[in-house]
């Protein structure tokens, strides 16, 4: 495929998830035009540094620009377009870790205890926005993959939910485990739910519609300042994406109090995430407490 109709064919699935992207459609489509007739599978290195090279930008901008050209090759690295997503040599200038929020059990409690809470001009009720929130904590799934899920989709006899339908590489049937096979029954025969009958998607506004993703970004960000999540000193603030790194990073505090071999359950970890490989696995558990233990141990002292 030309790289045009990969950029094409990239937006509408993005604008399908409910995803606002106007300044990386510019980005993208400015690329697609440097490229021209290139085949998406000849792109190489060399290709992104030329083009990143070709205007004076700062460390942020290069840094903002480079994130949406990887997250494109990586969406078509999964669909066997490309084999190996490329990258350009990285700008001179200080290198930022971003480090993401891990949530703590008191502030997930937090965040459900606002959702009783009246917010003005909110599309969902307040079920609705639990059970997202928990959703999104209780299984790691990222949120349009949340959002996408049909009724259909929830297999409460077998425990398991089909997720990422609209992906064919990412497409998969994963387990729940009690707690959240409970919620989904719940969300369903709630009032909010079930007055707008089958064959819909899991998560309905209070008009029956889909819930988009950009609406529930900025209504998380709401409900985030009534619960008081926040960092007083940073410049990032938790995310609602944060919850999947909060799952696995828990996941794997889980397994090391229980003394199961991580080696063995990492691979299953990013199966379940949907990841295509172990790089970020090893990410989670340097965030885990388990990477720090001797420090807590001699505090203790």
């Amino acid at each position: 495929m030309k790289v045009k109709q990969c950029v094409e064919a990239y937006l509408d699935h993005r604008h399908a998830c409910g995803y606002e992207y106007a300044s990386a459609a510019k980005l993208l489509r400015r690329f697609a035009l440097f490229a021209g007739k290139l085949n998406i599978s000849l792109v190489t290195d060399h290709h992104l540094d030329d083009f990143l090279s070709r205007a004076a930008t700062s460390g942020n901008a290069w840094q903002s620009y480079y994130g949406h050209l990887r997250r494109f090759f990586a969406f078509w690295f999964g669909r066997r377009q490309v084999r190996r997503v490329p990258k350009p040599k990285l700008k001179g200038g200080a290198v930022r870790i971003f480090h993401p929020h891990i949530y703590s059990r008191a502030e997930i409690r937090k965040l459900l205890e606002a959702t009783a809470a009246r917010l003005p001009r909110c599309r969902l009720g307040p079920e609705t926005l639990r059970g997202i929130i928990l959703l999104l904590y209780g299984t790691g799934i990222k949120l349009p993959d949340a959002l996408a899920l049909l009724d259909t989709d929830v297999d409460l006899t077998n425990a398991t939910i089909r997720v990422g339908r609209s992906s064919t590489f990412k497409n998969r049937v994963i387990p729940i485990g009690r707690d959240v096979k409970r919620l989904l029954k719940r969300h369903l025969h709630s009032n909010e739910r079930s007055r707008f009958g089958p064959g819909l998607p899991l998560f309905l506004t209070k008009k029956g519609t889909g819930v988009q993703h950009s609406g529930f970004w900025r209504t998380f960000r709401r409900l985030r300042r009534i619960a008081r999540v926040e960092h007083s000193d940073g410049a990032y603030q938790p995310r609602i994406y944060d919850l999947r790194h909060t799952f696995a990073v828990h996941s794997i505090a889980h397994w090391n109090r229980k003394g199961v071999e991580l080696d063995k359950m990492l691979p299953l970890l990013a199966a379940y995430l949907g990841n295509l490989d172990l790089f970020g696995m090893q990410r989670y558990v340097a965030l885990s407490p388990c990477s720090y233990q001797s420090q807590l141990e001699r505090l203790k002292i």
